[in-house]
Order: structure tokens, then sequence, then C-alpha cells
């Protein structure tokens, strides 16, 4: 190594020191931490106060590990705001908002519009049904027309009937005849007669010109269908208005769509509404409301909805499924309208957080709001909060449940700071998924560190879940007993039931009750979905569990709280979030 490289090693070793002087050297390395401490936040005895910037609810006046995610404790900021002290605020750190992936809305005025989808079925243009009666007594000899389903014209023949009635009535018109020229007024009575009877005028001309007795006489069809129902054998005694046939003209049909209590407000006599058809794929047909039922089905909480379609090709057939898209205006006028996702409906009051403007830190308000009508994703805010302000979409449910341990108002806790409507979530472990999140390389007790990738291993979802292929309302009802026995099993930790359930409507394989648990989580969403979008008959509710999972819900046939996801573990842990 020649003298040059030498000096050029030794400039590059002093210029380093010199720098690692400046950063390190001085008062010691321990100055920064000591300034933080200077800068924390500290209770009213000084002592400085420690939180968890995973979950900034936490406050203790000593260095520890979280109760809840076991992460080391770090000295808290000073919040000059005092939002931490506020009931009705809650304050993240950015991490905390990141890992909880917080995203937040702006509230708008616009115009309401719902789209809502409808289940339907095409049904017989009463208007068009014809019922084909015998007019007087007497016994069927043949059938020209003996099956249902046949097309019949108008005029047909249709079959041939004897009748002692019948016979006493041409009798009278052969008498008649003799003296029509004398007593036209009776003639004409015994004529109108038979005309009543749905004779034929050329069959009662056959008769008086003959002047022969007919024993049996043919009767035809008064319109042109199809018979739908054959109601007659051969040999049979009929009674005078007894239905021998039921005739539809098809040209036009109804069909029929099952309105929800919560749209019927929305939909009017003429407005339009376009709809596919299951057997007729890929053609979506136009038509305008033509009825709306004033009464509402107690059983099913829907309406009767009716379309008038024309039939041409004969195309639509009674009984076919049909689903409709309807898109209504609440209001002309512009209103305030935040995001479906923003609002935590109990059925008694609504919830929304709102990002506070100009603070240093995060900082969430709890607003109490008032619905008006839902539109579309979004609901129409009545009163609670003005157009601009920014409200949290996205991460709701954990910044409610971190509310709800720190004892602040929230969804389920209306008198914040008393202590008495605690949750019951106090001192339970973080969701186990959310361990994957944290830091792994933290200090730890080596048998901790196993515990904690065992409970890891166990939460993880085994096969990614393909979802459900719900198509309609039909295929919701199919799947809810089987989903509704799979929860109970779920939430009693009956393994052996709740698996043989989910098989019955899913092909997702699981070897233990933690897989099961998984692809339960993303069955239930996938179903609320579908409710929510095809609507169901019947009175579901959805309710949610804040701590599985970073937060996931459930459909149930009963308000009470079974927690299918923790079992005898937390059995009662959630609420109820809304009524389906």
């Amino acid at each position: 190594m020649n003298t040059k490289n030498i000096l050029l090693y030794a400039g590059l070793l002093i210029l380093g020191l010199f720098i690692g002087y400046l950063f390190f050297g001085g008062s010691g390395s321990e100055q920064p931490m000591d300034e933080h401490i200077e800068e924390a936040h500290t209770d009213e005895q000084g002592n400085v106060v420690y939180t968890c910037s995973m979950h900034p609810q936490v406050r203790q006046n000593e260095p520890g590990n979280c109760p809840i995610c076991g992460m080391e404790l770090i000295p808290a900021e000073d919040e000059s705001n005092q939002a931490a002290d506020n009931p009705y605020t809650m304050t993240m750190t950015p991490a905390s908002m990141k890992l909880a992936e917080i995203q937040t809305t702006a509230v708008v005025r616009d115009r309401a519009v719902s789209t809502f989808r409808l289940p339907g079925k095409v049904t017989e243009n009463q208007n068009n049904v014809s019922n084909v009666t015998a007019h007087f007594p007497g016994r069927i000899r043949d059938l020209y027309v003996d099956y249902a389903g046949t097309y019949v014209r108008k005029g047909q023949r249709l079959a041939s009937i004897y009748s002692p009635e019948l016979i006493a009535a041409q009798q009278e018109l052969l008498e008649t005849a003799k003296f029509k020229n004398q007593n036209p007024r009776l003639y004409e009575a015994s004529r109108r007669k038979l005309l009543l009877w749905e004779f034929p005028e050329s069959t009662i001309n056959q008769i008086e010109q003959s002047r022969e007795i007919m024993t049996e006489l043919d009767f035809y069809s008064p319109v042109g269908g199809y018979v739908s129902q054959l109601a007659i054998s051969r040999e049979d005694h009929v009674m005078e208005g007894e239905m021998l046939y039921r005739i539809v003209d098809l040209s036009t049909v109804w069909v029929d769509f099952q309105a929800f209590e919560s749209n019927i407000s929305s939909i009017e006599e003429g407005d339009n509404i376009r709809f596919t058809i299951e057997a007729v794929p890929g053609q979506t047909f136009e038509s305008t409301v033509v009825y709306v039922d004033p009464f509402l089905d107690n059983q099913s909480r829907t309406a009767t909805i009716r379309a008038r379609v024309e039939n041409r090709g004969n195309q639509l057939k009674p009984g076919m499924l049909a689903t409709a898209e309807i898109q209504s205006g609440n209001s002309a006028e512009a209103q305030l309208m935040v995001p479906r996702s923003a609002v935590m409906w109990t059925g008694k009051r609504s919830i929304v957080y709102v990002q506070l403007p100009n603070m240093e830190t995060p900082t969430f308000e709890a607003r109490e709001v008032v619905l008006g009508n839902r539109a579309g994703s979004f609901y129409v805010i009545e009163s609670g909060l003005s157009e601009g302000e920014q409200v949290v979409t996205n991460g709701t449910f954990k910044i409610d449940s971190a509310a709800q341990l720190s004892d602040k108002l929230s969804m389920m806790n209306r008198e914040p700071g008393t202590g008495t409507n605690r949750s019951g979530h106090e001192g339970h472990t973080m969701p186990l998924e959310s361990f994957e999140e944290m830091d792994t390389n933290q200090d730890g007790d080596e048998d901790h560190s196993q515990h904690q990738q065992i409970e890891i291993e166990s939460a993880r979802e085994p096969n990614e879940p393909q979802g459900l292929n719900i198509k309609s309302q039909q295929d919701i009802h199919s799947i809810m007993p089987a989903y509704l026995a799979t929860r109970a099993a779920l939430a009693n930790d009956d393994y052996v039931e709740a698996n043989t359930q989910f098989r019955s409507f899913t092909d997702i394989r699981t070897t233990n009750i933690e897989e099961l648990r998984a692809a339960f989580k993303q069955v239930s969403e996938d179903l609320i979905a579908a409710v929510e979008e095809f609507g169901y008959e019947g009175t579901l509710y959805k309710q949610f569990c804040p701590m599985y999972g970073g937060g996931s819900q459930w459909i149930s046939d009963n308000e009470e709280i079974a927690n299918p996801y923790y079992g005898d573990q937390m059995h009662n842990c959630g609420e109820t979030i809304e009524a389906l």
C-alpha cells in the first residue's frame, strides 16, 4: 500500500469519528430518552404516563407491556388539546391509524337516489283468465280438448253434453217458432235462452231449420288461450255453474315483485322498472309499475309490486323467476349523506365517528346522528353532521371498540365515564391475527414468544374460502338453516356438529374448530352482503365481535349474543349491529 492510500484511509477514519461524536457525543447516549421523557405527558402527581402505540387508550404510570396486545409501552406524548380526557373523543397515533386501516370520507350534500333489487315471479294476467262453466245440469259425453296446456282458439269446440233441460229448451224453441209471427217476443225469448247458454247462433238456426231435437250438444270456447285447468272427464255429471275449463290468454303477463318494508315508500305506480328473467339470460325487460299492494304481508314484511308486460312469442311463462332493479329518488332536494359503512346502528340510536380538523394528533369524536332514508350505499343524515366534515368509513368498529374499552361514548356505551356500560372486553387478549402485524422482533420471554406463535398458526385461515354462490333470495333461504346451525354449534364449541352443518352448504374442509371459525368468518361476510343485496323473508340480526380477526361479523336469528368465534371462552362478547 503506498503512502497516498494510507493518507486517504486515515482521513476517512478521522471524518467518521468526528461525525459519530456529533451524533452520539456530548451529553451521552441517554440524552434523547431524557428529552423524550421530559416532553412526555404526565399525570397530576408528575409521573410519566405510558401508553401503547397500538392501543392509545391504555394509560398507566409505569413502564411495562400493554394488557391488551402485550407490546412494550412507550411514554405518551403531551396532548395539549386534552382530547384524552374528553369522553366523546379518541386519539390515535399515525402508526395505529395505519395498522387499523382507518379511512375517512367527507360528508356530501347530494340528491338521495335509491337503487335496490326485488325478487319476483311471472304470473298470469288475471284480466285475461276465463272460466268455462256449465249453464245447465247434464252429463259430459265426449271431450274434444282433453288435457291441460292445449292451446284453443275462440269458438273452438271443447266438449259435448247431454241434458234434459237442453232438450226441453229445444222443444220450446220449435213450438214458439210455429207462432213467431203472432208472438215474436216469445219466440225471441226462447232463442235468447240458448244464446245465453253460449251456443253459437249457427247451431240454433240448424235446430230450427231441421226441426230435429239434438240429444247432445257441443259447446265452444268463448276466448282464445291455453287450457290451464281441465275439471271434467267423460261421463261426468255436472251441475249448473260448475267450472269445466280454465283458459288463460298469455299475450300479456304480470310480473309480481316483492318489495321489502323499507323500500315500499320509494315506489309508486307509473315508476319505470327494469328486470331480468333467469330463464331468459342476457335480456333485460322494461315496463312500468301498474300496481302497489296497499297491504303488507305480516310474515314476510313485503308488499306486491306489479308490472304488465307484452309476451311476444309466448317467451315468458307463469312461474319463471325474475329480478328487478329499481332506481328511485327519495327527494328532489339535495340532502346530507354519508356512506353506510360510516354509521354504527343499534336500532335505537346511530353513532358516527368524525375526525376533528387541525389537531396535532389524529382525533375522532363520537357523534349521535339522526338517520333519514337509506339511498343505496348511503344514508341520509337529518341532523348531527355538517357538510364537508370527515367521517370514518373504514375501521369504524376498531375505533368504537377502543372507545368502549376506555369507557367513552360508543355504540354500546351511552354513559361515558361512569363505568356502567362496559362491554366485558376488559382484560381479554388482542385478536390473534393482529400479532402478525406487530413487530415480531421485540424482546420477550421465550415461552411467551412460542405461545404467541402457536396462537398465530391456529388463527390463520386454512384454505382461502371461495365464497358462496348466491344469485337470488331463494339461494339465501336454502343456505340459511345450515348456516344458523353452524353458528349455534360453534358458539357451543361443538366442532363435529358445526363441521357437518358447514359442509352441507360449502366445499371448505377444515381439521379443527379454529380453522372452521376462520372459514366461517369469510362465509359470514359473503352471506351478509348477499342478504343486504337480495333481501330475506324474515328477521335476522347482524352481530359483531371486535376481538376476533380485528373485528368479525356474523348473522343470527336471535338478538341475544352467542359468540361463534370464541364459544365458552367469551360466549357473550359482541353486540347486535342492525336488523336485516
